[in-house]
């Protein structure tokens, strides 16, 4: 990805105060940008278990019965516990058209309750990537209604911010010092650094599992990058 990169110039005149916070003399701003692409050794799954039924209780059973299925997967693939988050159930009604029963002032059919939905959503954390594979295969035999991509992540994330945050400031040093050069003036200290947000891009990395039953093989994970990148907008002072 290229690094879009955005300076300006400012050469004011010594002002007396500033009420909105920017420099009271000569000042040059730059944006600064930061990228690393780095390999995955992570990654967050999603996923959701779902039933609708006539009753709820029956609906819920089913999904009960299917998230320990699930939750056994997970553990038998080496995730543990703390890794885990599955929150308890939702219940909602479904609702379908009553045949031969139109009402005018609705201007359609009449609703009614057709059954129960129940679902249940469950987080997983899988830190060893190389059982991707076994664990995609596992969860769709224990009945997961819907697998999600993955969230590709990193386990040394925040150190890794660091070090685009760093990069971003060295980039914007090199602006400022062209800028300063280019103008004939020298650069000063600076007055303030301020981080616009950290970015990451997880990119997709695997390819979806064929559904519970299918023979076909394990799921495919593929290499690939993501990329943690970091923005600063720096205010060097220009000296006198």
């Amino acid at each position: 990805m290229k690094n879009a990169w955005f300076a300006a110039l400012f050469l004011l005149a010594p002002l007396a105060a500033s009420s909105d916070g920017m420099p009271a003399a000569p000042y040059i701003q730059v944006n600064g940008h930061g990228t690393l692409e780095v390999i995955p050794d992570m990654a967050y799954l999603s996923l959701s278990i779902e039933k609708t039924a006539p009753e709820a209780a029956a609906a819920r059973a089913d999904v009960e019965a299917r998230t320990a299925k699930v939750l056994d997967a997970a553990r038998k693939a080496g995730i543990v516990d703390k890794d885990i988050d599955a929150p308890s159930v939702s219940v909602y009604p479904e609702y379908g058209c009553e045949s031969a029963a139109f009402s005018s002032a609705s201007g359609g059919c009449v609703r009614k309750i057709t059954g129960q939905h129940v679902s249940r959503s469950v987080t997983l954390t899988l830190r060893d990537l190389s059982r991707y594979g076994e664990l995609a295969n596992a969860l769709f035999k224990a009945g997961v209604t819907d697998l999600g991509n993955m969230d590709m992540d990193r386990s040394d994330r925040r150190a890794l911010e660091q070090k685009a945050r760093a990069l971003a400031v060295a980039d914007a040093h090199d602006q400022a010092a062209g800028l300063a050069q280019s103008a004939g003036v020298t650069l000063g200290a600076v007055y303030s650094i301020a981080e616009q947000g950290n970015n990451f891009d997880p990119r997709p990395m695997m390819a979806r599992a064929a559904l519970a039953g299918s023979s076909a093989a394990s799921p495919e994970f593929l290499n690939g990058k993501i990329e943690i990148s970091a923005d600063i907008t720096v205010f060097y002072l220009i000296n006198k």
